[in-house]
């Protein structure tokens, strides 16, 4: 089974402020949680992952633009859980550095024309 725990660190912010009014203050860093797969994106794929590892399956597929970040973090994603993974980006095929950085995590990119995208 695949380890699907990702957690994010508590840090304590300090000011003069706080101090002189006995706050304590703490942030949950979601932006630390992973450099690809940060914030809300892990959020919403941790369980697309353990339903998917739940019943066994092997390929995540996804929707969405040239310059998707959730393309990228499901990209991440399935290279670094295991799994395989598609894209349909909508659009003219493009390069840039989003869709280089899923190709390398080993995403297929299928790109499609916006009014198939929107069907």
């Amino acid at each position: 089974m695949r380890d699907l725990e990702i957690y994010s660190p508590v840090e304590e912010i300090s000011s003069p402020l706080l101090t002189e009014k006995q706050i304590e203050l703490f942030v949950k860093r979601d932006d630390m949680i992973h450099p690809f797969i940060s914030g809300n994106k892990w959020r919403k794929l941790k369980y697309i992952l353990k339903e998917a590892t739940e019943k066994d399956q092997k390929h995540l597929v996804t929707f969405g633009g040239a310059y998707s970040n959730h393309l990228l973090a499901t990209a991440c994603a399935a290279a670094k859980f295991g799994f395989k993974s598609s894209g349909i980006v909508r659009g003219e095929e493009v390069s840039n550095q989003t869709l280089m950085l899923c190709s390398l995590f080993g995403m297929e990119l299928i790109f499609t024309d916006r009014e198939s995208y929107r069907h």
